[in-house]
This record gives C-alpha cells, structure tokens and sequence, in this order.
C-alpha cells in the first residue's frame, strides 16, 4: 500500500502536516523522530530522526506509536474508555485510558495517556506489541462487584494474605519440621539479646544447616509475594475458575477451558518441550501468522517473551486455570518424553506381526482368515491415526500393491502427500478389513466403493474420521481417510485477508440480506472461511442455521444441522425447514444442484442472509456456471452481493525463513505474475532497495522441507448495479473479470503475489495453487 492511502478512522492525527512522536518497538528500543500521515494498515512506517534522517520500518517491528504533548489539543478519550496499565516489553508499561472492548479485533488499539505527567497524548498500540493489558482495577473489587465473592470474605481473605506475609522465618522452620518449636522460641530470645539474625543463631547451635535457612528464606519470600486471588482460593472462599475468569476481565484475555476446547496438535509442536515445561505455558494453536498459548499468569511477562523469540510469531495468549495448565502440560511432555524413548513403536508392531505370520492363511480369494495378529492389526491402525492427527495431517491414505509389494500409508500434511510407512502384503486384506470395521462397513464387498465414518477420541480430544474405500486393479482395495478434527471458528481477521478484502467481506456479511458464495477446490478452506464469517455476525439477536455435511465447526449461538442424503434429508430439504424456523441467516454447505441453488436465492431474495459453498475455479466463473446450472439471471444479478474465491498455498517456515534483496530476473517473474507493470503502478514497487525475496532453506521445525502450515488466498468479486446487467445480459467470464478488476478486485494470483512480498510464502507454492 503506498504512503498516505490510509488513515486511522476517527483519529487526530490523521492530517498532512507531521507530527513528533516516540515509536517504540517490539525489542523495546525507541525511536524519536516526526512522521506524516499514519495508519496501521501500512506496512512501514516512514520516520524523520531529530537528525533528519528517513528511515522505514516495518509495522510488524513497531509495538506502539505515541504523539507527543504540545502539537494542538489533548485528545477526548474514547467514548466508553477506561483506565489501563498496558504492559509492554523491558517491564515497561503505561496507563492510558482506553475503550478495549470497542477495539478488540483489527491491527491494534487508540488510547489517551491517563496521568497529566506524560510526555505523550495519544497513542496507537500494536496488539502484536502489547504484552498485557491490564485494568486499573483491584482483583478484589471486580470480585465482589461481579458477585463472585461477598465483602465480609473479601476482607478476611485480605487479612489472611497479611498475616501470611507477616509469617517469621522461625515458624516456617517449625512447620518444615526443621526445629522444634522450643528451639524456635529460645532462639528468638537469643536473637534479641545479641542481635543477631535467626538464622545466623540456629546455624551457630547446630540445629540446622545454612542450606535449611536459605530453602526458609525463600518460602517467607515466596509467601510475601502471594497475591490476593490464590489467598482466597486456599482458604476456600473462592474457586480457582471463577478467579481465573475474573482475571480474564481484567487483563482483556480470552478465557478458555482447556478440557473442552480442541488442542491443535501441529501447536504442540512449535515450541521445544523444555520450553513448555520449565515456563508452564502450552500451545493450543498455530496458524502461519500467530501462535495461541495459554497461560495461568496474566503477567508471566518473561514466559511470553521467550515464546515469541522462540516461535518468531505474534503470540496470542488465553487464560485458563491454574490446575488445568499443570495437568495438561505434565501429560504433553510426558507423552512427548514417551515417544522419544520408543520411537520404534511401529516397527515394534510389525516385529509382533512378523512373529505371527506363520498363523496367516490367504484362501483362494485372497481374503485372510481369522487368526491372532488381529490385536496387533488393531494396534497398528490405532498408530496410524494417532501420528496422522499428531502431525496434522488432513487425509490419510492407504495404499495395497498385490501379493509381492508392501501396502503403503501416505499422509497429506499442508497440501502434500508424504511417505509415512510400508507394511508387509500380508497384512493388507487385515488392516483394510479393520478400518472397514471401525466404519461400519461390509467387509465382504470388495467389489464396489463404499463411504463410512469413523468417530475416534485420542486424549481429550475427539475426531472424526470420513472413510472411503476403492476397488483398484490386482484385488487391491485402497482407502483413503479424511480427518476433521473439532475445531472451533478463526476470528475473520485472523484468516490471512488483506485489508482490502476484509473490509470487503466485513460489509457483505452485515448486510441484511442477500447471497454470499465461498468457492474453490475441496479442501481450500471454504467451511472455514464461512464459519468465521459467521463467528462475526454471530449475535444474540441473530437466528442463524447452518446446515453442513458433515459438522466440521461448532459454534455456540449456531443451530447445526447434519444432512443426511441416505434418508432423503438433502441440501434443499433441510433449506426448506430453515425458512420455516424463523431464520436471519442461513449456511448451506454446498450448493450441489439447481434445486439448492434455487432455494438460497429464494431465501435471500424474501430478507435473509444465505451463505454457501461451490466447486468453481474463481470468482467471475462462478457467476456463468449458476446460470448453467439453470438459475433465472435476473433473480440472481438481484440476489448475490459477492463471491469469495479461495486457494491454500504452503506457507514458509517462520523459524527459517530469510529475506535478501531480489534481483532484476526476480522482479520481472513477479511483475509478470502480477501483471505487467503493475507492481510500480498499483503497489509502488520498484526494482531497487525496496524488492526483496523471502526464502526458506529448512530446518529441524519443518522436517528440512522450509515450508510449515499453509496461508489461504482470496479473491473477492463484489456485486453492483453494471455487474447485475452484465449478469442480465450473461456477458462472458472474461468481461465480468476485467470489470471486477477494474473495480479494486485482486486476483489469487495477486493476492499470492502480495503475500510472497511479505515473507508469509513464495512465489512457487503460489503458482503451484493459482493459474495465470
């Protein structure tokens, strides 16, 4: 985006003219200097030193920008604000006055120094940047206020804490059963008569050692630092999940119950174990961009600190209970510790198969009997799943070759299918066989394919496997397993759009009425989109229906239907239902045929909000594929407010990835791929300092491959009024596209190009996705 394109809505400082300011960043170091006109969506910033020098630096350096006193008027705060103590790094902080539950989404939040001392007005905080925000209000205020405890226990609880800090150093010895209370007492006399320290005196008599008193000092320190919360949860008066939702309010986080929520394996991953358990912390998940962790001390500042260094991440932290953490965190490192001393279980598994092979009797058909592997089959396939989930895999696939060639197991990890084992030919009838059980499937035709699921907890944590079994040449029966794990909706800003399409995407999905499609391949992320989509209009005054197949995403305030073709519970027919149930909004997972697509351009057309899914290539195409599919033009120009387009390509791994200045071959690959001449025209993008490439050699996090999760690419097509008779008049695909381009809509290829420029994936995993 090029300098001074965007401003920060509502804001002071939004003119032409400079303005001094401190822009402080992530490292904690800060520079002092005068910028123009600034917004957050930038991504640099362009600073003159009080030495007159220019520089940029890039947003996602920058933790806050502060305007300094003296240049027009002091700011009102924010309508709603309150007073906070906003925690930044180097044990830093500043109290501002700010409306945080006003600001909770987008790059960050606006704030008004609260104290009149402050060498600055207003300021502009990164969310990336800001490691707690805290309300400037007493633990035990907000209890009572929220009813969580009543005044009279407040207040014994505080003089528990008092007493409790007051605690001498003497009984804490007695209670460590380190002396005897006789000895406790004549050595406090003896201290007062030669003024010495306790201590020193119950050394001296040989009643204890230096190293009991040094284990005693730190217990009295650790006990004069016991806050007010754990006071109270000791003594009974309060229990540790309400004090934990409590704090949640005050420090403006998230809180989450770590037994129902669906902990994302590939997380685990992303930060070493040691880490994990000498901090206490643990990631619940991960996406290119941001790593959620969660956390039991809103200000276990240091532990934050270390995971975003370590992770190269925006890390979000949530709040969950203390005993949760520990529990959760003691089975992770000691499931990890597990399979680092046995990492041969699978080939422990075959070995026991091996041993049993002489009990393996193939009949004429080739289908095995009965016999006593079948517990070692069971284990074998149990694995399989296990490490397929553990690794993040979306599908796992099963692969006989015939009597004399191994079955091979693939998994698809990030869009690519990756070798994961090879198991003796003997076994192939037996393992088919099982996950035909699990499935429900008749184990007996093999000469047709067959569709099943397979519902399997791992942990906590609950899956749910879609089975589909094919006949291939030699007697071969291939199956290949798609996973869909629970999950729970991404907020919209979080899911990779650029500015521009998520303001897009923001409108049409506010609007009261009307028909917006989410369309790519399968597995591009099409449900997901759509489940954000809905996590942000998803209000207590909205009825919203959802009819999926199968449930991938749950979400409260959502009424989820499961249909059921077998049955005759179709698309349309559970359509039908909705628009008899009172709705505001409808998703439909897919659009299959004329008759659902019918029906959802009914429904938006009689004041609902209809969401759906198409297999369609790009935005402009899918508007000539419905009219092929038979739909009215007319009726369906007046319908459709837009069309979401959208590919997942790899991402590069953010531990490895690097960045050198591109060369003029470089620029000329992504200028053509952008269009020619579009990166100096539309982006300011020039062959020179500012043009570098991203690049990941490979490392231990991403198995040497330089690519680790997958970022999606979108393409948003909006409609309006020339775009409703080009509709009308069915104009061809590439009309429809030129015009939409000329109305700001980037292509995928764009989107990817835009992306590769930022370091969040390159220009092959891009191309690999999107056609020219």
């Amino acid at each position: 985006m090029q300098e001074g394109t965007a401003e920060i809505a509502g804001s002071s400082h939004t003119t032409s003219e400079t303005r001094t300011v401190t822009v402080g960043l992530i490292d904690g170091s800060a520079i002092v200097g005068t910028i123009g006109r600034f917004s957050p969506a930038r991504a640099d910033l362009a600073i003159t030193s009080t030495q007159g020098a220019r520089q940029l630096v890039a947003a996602e350096r920058v933790a806050y920008v502060a305007y300094h006193k003296g240049q027009g008027p002091r700011p009102p705060p924010p309508p709603g604000a309150e007073r906070h103590k906003i925690h930044l790094v180097g044990n830093s902080h500043m109290m501002v006055m700010a409306a945080l539950s006003t600001q909770a989404e987008g790059l960050g939040f606006k704030a008004v120094a609260a104290d009149s001392d402050s060498a600055f007005h207003e300021i502009f905080f990164y969310h990336h940047g800001v490691l707690a925000k805290e309300k400037d209000e007493p633990i035990g205020e907000l209890l009572v206020k929220q009813g969580s405890i009543a005044p009279g226990d407040l207040a014994r609880g505080v003089g528990a804490q008092k007493a409790e800090r007051a605690i001498p150093i003497g009984q804490i010895l007695v209670e460590q059963r380190k002396i005897a209370p006789d000895d406790a007492a004549r050595a406090a006399k003896e201290q007062q008569r030669r003024k010495l320290r306790i201590g020193e005196v119950l050394v001296e008599a040989g009643l204890i050692k230096q190293s009991d008193v040094e284990a005693a000092l730190a217990e009295q320190k650790r006990r004069k630092g016991k806050r007010l919360g754990e006071t109270l949860v000791e003594l009974g008066l309060l229990d540790e999940k309400t004090l934990a939702r409590t704090l949640a309010v005050k420090f403006q986080l998230p809180f989450v119950d770590l037994d129902h929520v669906a902990i994302n394996q590939a997380a685990l991953q992303e930060l070493p174990l040691e880490l994990i358990e000498k901090y206490c912390v643990l990631p619940i998940d991960a996406d290119a961009k941001v790593l959620t962790v969660a956390i039991s001390d809103p200000l276990a500042l240091d532990a934050l600190d270390v995971v975003r260094f370590q992770s190269k991440r925006v890390v979000e932290d949530v709040l969950v209970t203390p005993s949760q953490l520990k529990r959760h965190v003691a089975e992770h490192v000691s499931r990890l510790k597990n399979d680092r001393e046995a990492p041969s279980e699978f080939g422990s598994i075959l070995k026991e198969l091996a041993e049993t092979d002489g009990a393996l009797v193939e009949t004429e058909d080739e289908r095995p009997e009965a016999h006593q592997a079948d517990r070692g089959i069971i284990s074998l396939v149990n694995k399989m799943i296990f490490d397929a989930y553990r690794r993040g895999a979306s599908d796992i696939h099963v692969e006989p070759n015939g009597k004399e060639g191994a079955l091979r197991m693939r998994f698809r990890v990030d869009g690519e299918c990756i070798p994961y084992e090879e198991v003796p030919a003997a076994h192939r009838h037996a393992i088919v066989a099982r996950i035909k059980i699990m499935a429900s499937l008749d184990i007996s035709e093999r000469r047709k394919p067959q569709d099943g699921k397979i519902r399997f907890k791992l942990g906590d944590s609950h899956i749910e496997l879609r089975v589909a079994t094919i006949p291939t040449v030699n007697g071969n029966e291939d199956v290949v397993l798609r996973i869909l794990a629970a999950s729970k909706p991404r907020p919209l800003d979080r899911m990779g759009l650029s500015l521009r399409n998520y303001e897009v995407l923001s409108r049409l999905i506010h609007q009261p009425y009307g028909l917006v499609l989410c369309v790519g391949p399968t597995g591009s992320g099409k449900t997901t989109t759509l489940h954000s989509a809905l996590g942000a209009i998803n209000t207590p005054d909205m009825k919203i229906w959802t009819a999926e197949d199968p449930v991938e995403i749950t979400q409260d305030g959502l009424r989820q239907v499961q249909v059921l073709p077998k049955i005759g519970f179709t698309f349309a027919n559970a359509m039908r239902a909705f628009l008899r149930a009172d709705p505001d909004v409808i998703m439909v997972g897919e659009m299959r045929d004329q008759e659902t697509a019918e029906i959802a351009v009914e429904a938006s057309l009689t004041g609902h909000l209809v969401l759906s899914t198409l297999h369609t290539n790009s935005a402009p195409e899918t508007i000539t594929r419905l009219l092929d599919m038979g739909l009215d033009p007319f009726t369906f120009g007046d319908a459709l407010l837009g069309i979401v387009a959208q590919r997942l390509a790899r991402s590069l791994c953010t531990r490895c990835r690097t960045v050198s200045p591109g060369t003029a071959v470089q620029y000329a690959e992504f200028d053509r791929a952008y269009g020619e001449g579009r990166l100096a025209a539309e982006l300011g993008l020039e062959l020179g300092p500012a043009f570098n490439v991203w690049s990941a050699p490979g490392c231990e996090a991403c198995d040497r491959t330089g690519y680790k999760g997958r970022v999606p690419l979108h393409e948003i097509l909006e409609n309006d009024d020339s775009m409703r008779k080009m509709i009308a008049d069915k104009a061809p695909v590439q009309r429809i596209r030129s015009y939409a381009i000329e109305n700001g809509m980037r292509t995928l290829l764009q989107d990817g190009i835009e992306k590769c420029l930022t370091g969040v994936t390159d220009i092959k995993q891009v191309m690999a996705v999107c056609s020219r």
